[in-house]
């Protein structure tokens, strides 16, 4: 097999999991939250916030990280840079994933502002919570089906 084919490959899976990984670790502000206190908690609230800056930026680059590796692989095994590009149920969680993602920042960002304005966010907050939830589930089940991908194109 290609060793450049096989980078290509390996590229969006490679960035994918460094993302999830963050991504979970960026979900344990929820235990975290309830036990810091003062200076503390401003500050780790603030590194939440700007964390979940970057990985809506981060999301986006392995999203098209993918596009990409998928034209480069359609170039070295067809000649031709669509030939890989047909909608699969891997990419359209991806894609759903990506939408979810960018819903998430914005309720966080609401969140932020609502707080910032003295008026009630209990339920934004809430909301953000669950769609935290929600993208964790469809993370797991993403990365699995692109898993079995993975297998089935290497």
């Amino acid at each position: 097999m290609d060793i450049v084919r096989v980078v290509i490959i390996t590229l969006h899976p490679t960035a994918a999991l460094v993302l999830i990984w963050i991504f979970f670790s960026q979900r344990k502000w929820r235990e975290l939250s309830s036990d810091l206190k003062g200076d503390e908690r401003r500050q780790a609230l603030d590194n939440h916030e700007k964390m979940g800056d970057r990985i809506l930026i981060a999301s986006l680059s392995v999203v098209v990280i993918a596009f990409v590796s998928n034209i480069a692989r359609g170039v070295i095994d067809n000649g031709e840079p669509t030939s890989y590009l047909t909608p699969s149920f891997h990419g359209i969680t991806g894609l759903i994933g990506l939408l979810l993602m960018y819903y998430l920042w914005k309720l966080g960002r609401k969140t932020k502002h609502l707080k910032g304005t003295k008026q009630d966010f209990t339920s934004t907050r809430e909301a953000h919570g669950k769609v935290s939830d929600l993208l964790g589930i469809l993370v797991a089940i993403h990365a699995f089906l692109g898993f079995l991908y993975l297998l089935n194109i290497l």
